[in-house]
């Protein structure tokens, strides 16, 4: 297929060219800098960049560049993604997350294609905030209630999506993730700071491994996982309906940092900080992903023991490189 992906200059966004590449798509990615990290020059020797802010183009702009481009299928993944940043800054979250997606469904309208492409919408398994019990594991059709912007604004991206679809027929699947990750993930979330404390523990560049609340349970599906139930989605996914991604399973962080540790080339000390404790944290969130399973085949590959000892080998390079 011929594929525009926003965001695309991002963890999730590298792993989806990556993907689609070998999947044999033509990618055309889009992004507010129009610049490629160092860890993705492999992946921008095949993408063509496209520099676009979603906040600040013109949404001429932006219609010229999907008429150009002609693409069947928009994976939307351009977003202010990190919950504690977003309770830093709500306005700017908002303005991304539902702006953005307001202008991108805007301009794809505008281009004025004979058919509309498939799109992705990325929304986030943290829209239903903390579920009844009752409604663990969650389903589609667990209410909705966010507890910070970040989960709010995905929320309300989220109603946009279903309105264009049924008001203007653009062809939208919606798509809400659970917790992620992989190799390449920034420390700013939970799975990567312990994978990275442990490597700076190893080379003796920190004494210990400082953590916030593990008791929390979360839903992690690998990245590569992730990415791949997207292009499932983009393929077979029906248009105007809503799709958990999600292993099914829950992890205590205290298991997977237990699980680092075990991994670790030497002993690891590990110390609460309490300024690593979120004032708003969820303490159960599975996802129920059956919907998705069986309309489109998804099912994960990698354990979750695969995915530390990647992301565990990504911090050793990175640490090597800088030594």
């Amino acid at each position: 297929m011929r594929v525009l992906v926003t965001g695309v200059t991002g963890f999730v966004g590298g792993h989806l060219s990556e993907h689609l590449l070998a999947s044999g798509d033509q990618v055309v990615g889009v992004s507010a800098s129009g610049r490629w990290p160092a860890d993705l020059a492999e992946v921008g020797r095949s993408v063509r960049l496209e520099r676009c802010d979603l906040l600040e183009s013109d949404q001429a702009e932006l219609a010229d560049l999907i008429k150009r481009k002609q693409p069947e299928a928009i994976y939307h993944l351009a977003a202010q993604s990190n919950p504690q940043a977003s309770l830093a800054d709500p306005r700017g979250t908002w303005a991304l997350n539902l702006g953005g997606a307001l202008n991108l469904l805007e301009a794809v309208k505008a281009a004025g294609l004979a058919k509309s492409p498939r799109i992705v919408l990325v929304s986030t398994g943290v829209c239903y905030g903390d579920p009844a019990p009752e409604h663990v594991p969650v389903s589609e059709s667990c209410p909705l209630r966010p507890n910070n912007p970040y989960a709010a604004s995905k929320a309300a991206a989220d109603l946009l999506g279903i309105q264009t679809h049924l008001t203007d027929k653009l062809d939208v699947v919606i798509v809400r993730p659970f917790n992620h990750a992989g190799p390449r993930q920034s420390p700013r979330y939970v799975l990567a700071t312990l994978a990275k404390q442990v490597v700076e523990v190893e080379q003796g560049r920190q004494v210990c491994v400082e953590v916030g609340n593990l008791e929390v349970v979360r839903d992690y599906t690998d990245v590569r996982d992730v990415v791949r139930g997207y292009r499932l989605l983009a393929e077979h996914g029906r248009a105007g309906e809503i799709y958990n991604l999600g292993s099914g399973t829950g992890l205590k962080l205290t298991d997977a940092l237990r699980r680092l540790t075990e991994l670790a080339s030497r002993p690891v000390e590990v110390r609460i900080d309490p300024a690593r404790v979120r004032p708003v944290d969820l303490p159960l969130l599975v996802a129920d992903a059956s919907k998705l399973r069986a309309e489109v085949g998804w099912a994960p590959i990698y354990s979750i023991d695969q995915t530390l000892q990647d992301m565990l080998a990504t911090f050793r390079a990175l640490a090597t490189a800088s030594s």
